[in-house]
C-alpha cells in the first residue's frame, strides 16, 4: 500500500481571495452589470466546466471524509479505544474529526499488531474507473466551434487500462478481473484466491498433492487434507504466488501464451479478440487532439477524474488468533483502501482544476457580461474548491496513516 504525503494547492487562499472581490462584483457598479450584455461563449463554457468540476469535488470530498471517519472510528473502538469520536452524521464530518479518528485507529492498530504479531493480508479487487461520459459531455460544451470528432473511450484510453466485457478471448498479457463474488478464469498470476492448480508459493487448502508442508509438516507429493504451503497440483483454494490455473477472485494477469475467456461475469482489462462491451477506463483519459481551450479541458478532465467510480476491494486477514483484529480490518479496511486509491485520482485532478480556475476567474472578472452572469457564483465555487481540496488532502493523509499501520504488520 502506498503512503501519501498529500498534495500542495496551486491556488492558495490569498490568491483566491484576490480574485473573489472582483468576481463578486466589487469593481463594477450595479448599473454597469445590468447593461453588461451576454458572456462570450468560450468563457461561459470554461466557467461552467469549472463550476461542474467543483460540484463534483465538493461531493466526493464529503463522501471520502464520511466513509473514512466511520471506518477509522470503528477500528479504534473495536480495538478498545473508548475515546474515538462518534460519527453520528457521516455526511457532515469535520476535517479535524477525520484526522482524530484515523490517528486513533493507527495507534490502536500499532498496539494490537505488536501484541499479535505480523498480519497476513489478502486484498482482492478494488479499482477506480474514470467517468468518461461526464468528461465527454463537458468537452462537447467546450467545443463551441464544433471542431472535435465524436468522443471514443477506446481511442482516449491507454490500451492496457481499458476494461469491459469480452465476448471473445482476453489476449495474452491482458488481465481477467474477478472479485470476491466473481470468479475469473485464470491462467497466470492471481492477486486473489486461486482455485485450481498453483505452481508455487501456495497457502490454503489443497485437494490434490502438496509439495511443501501440510499443517506444518513436510509434504512431498502427498495428499494434504489440511493447510498446504508450497505447491498444490489440484483443487487448490488459497493465495498463490506462482502461476494459477483455474479461477481467481482477484485480478489474473494472463501468461504470455494464454488467450482465454474470462467468464460471463468477469471483465477483461487490456486486449480482447473482439470489441469490448461497455468499455471503461481505469486511468485518466488521453487529451483531445482537437483544439479546445486549455482551461476548459482542465475543467472537463476534472469532472471525469473527480467523479470516477471506485469499487472497494475485499480484504482477508490472518492475525494469529486475534479474532477482533481480524474482524475489524476485514470490515473497515476496504473503505480506507478505497479512499487511498480514490485520493490519488482526486488529488491530482483537484490541483489541475484549481490552477486553471485562477485563469478562468481572471477572464470572468475582466468581461462585464461574464462577470454579471458568473461573478457571484464563481466566487462561491472558488471558495468551495479550496475548502474541498483541503478536505481531500486531509483524507489522503489520514487514510495513508491508517492503512500504513495495518500494512506495517505484514
Amino acid at each position: 500500500m502506498k503512503k501519501s504525503n498529500g498534495f500542495r494547492f496551486l491556488a492558495g487562499p490569498a490568491l483566491a481571495a484576490a480574485l473573489i472581490v472582483p468576481l463578486a462584483g466589487g469593481c463594477s457598479s450595479a448599473e454597469d452589470l445590468k447593461n453588461a450584455g451576454s458572456c462570450e461563449a468560450n468563457i461561459e463554457a470554461k466557467a461552467k466546466a469549472f463550476e461542474a468540476s467543483v460540484d463534483a469535488l465538493v461531493k466526493v470530498s464529503g463522501e471520502m471524509k464520511g466513509s473514512l471517519a466511520v471506518a477509522c472510528s470503528n477500528i479504534a473502538k473495536d480495538l478498545g479505544d473508548t475515546t474515538a469520536p462518534e460519527i453520528t452524521d457521516p455526511k457532515n464530518v469535520e476535517d479535524a474529526t477525520v484526522t482524530e479518528a484515523c490517528n486513533k485507529a493507527s495507534a490502536a492498530l500499532d498496539v494490537a499488531i505488536a501484541a499479535s504479531g505480523k498480519l497476513a493480508i489478502s486484498i482482492e479487487g478494488g479499482k477506480c474507473e474514470v467517468n468518461a461520459q461526464a468528461q465527454f459531455n463537458c468537452e462537447a460544451s467546450c467545443d463551441v466551434e464544433g471542431k472535435c470528432e465524436a468522443p471514443s473511450i477506446e481511442a482516449r484510453c491507454e490500451p492496457g487500462e481499458l476494461s469491459g466485457k469480452c465476448e471473445g478471448e482476453c489476449k495474452a498479457n491482458a488481465t481477467c478481473q474477478g472479485s470476491a463474488t466473481v470468479k475469473a478464469n485464470c491462467e497466470g498470476t492471481c492477486s486473489g484466491s486461486c482455485e485450481g492448480e498453483c505452481s508455487a508459493n501456495f497457502s490454503g487448502t489443497c485437494g490434490g498433492t502438496c509439495n511443501g508442508t501440510c499443517d506444518g509438516n513436510t509434504s512431498s507429493g502427498t495428499t494434504c487434507a489440511g493447510k498446504c504451503e508450497g505447491e498444490c497440483t489440484a483443487q487448490a483454494n488459497g493465495s498463490c504466488g506462482g502461476s494459477c490455473k483455474g479461477t481467481c477472485t482477484g485480478e489474473c494477469k494472463l501468461a504470455a501464451t494464454a488467450n482465454i475467456d474470462c467468464g460471463a461475469e468477469a471483465t477483461c482489462k487490456g486486449e480482447c479478440s473482439v470489441a469490448l462491451t461497455a468499455p471503461k477506463c481505469e486511468a485518466e483519459l488521453k487529451p483531445l487532439e482537437c483544439d479546445i481551450d486549455a482551461e476548459c479541458k482542465a475543467g472537463c478532465n476534472g469532472q471525469g477524474s473527480i467523479s470516477a467510480e471506485c469499487t472497494p476491494p475485499s480484504v482477508k486477514i490472518q492475525a494469529n488468533g486475534n479474532a477482533t483484529l481480524t474482524a475489524t480490518l476485514e470490515t473497515n479496511l476496504p473503505a480506507i483502501l478505497n479512499v487511498v486509491a480514490q485520493g490519488e485520482i482526486v488529488a491530482k485532478a483537484a490541483v489541475d482544476v484549481a490552477g486553471k480556475a485562477i485563469d478562468v476567474g481572471a477572464e470572468v472578472a475582466a468581461a462585464a457580461g461574464c462577470l454579471a452572469q458568473f461573478g457571484a457564483s464563481f466566487a462561491a465555487k472558488m471558495e468551495a474548491s479550496l475548502k474541498a481540496s483541503a478536505s481531500v488532502d486531509v483524507s489522503v493523509k489520514a487514510s495513508a496513516s491508517a492503512s500504513g499501520s495495518a500494512s506495517g504488520g505484514t
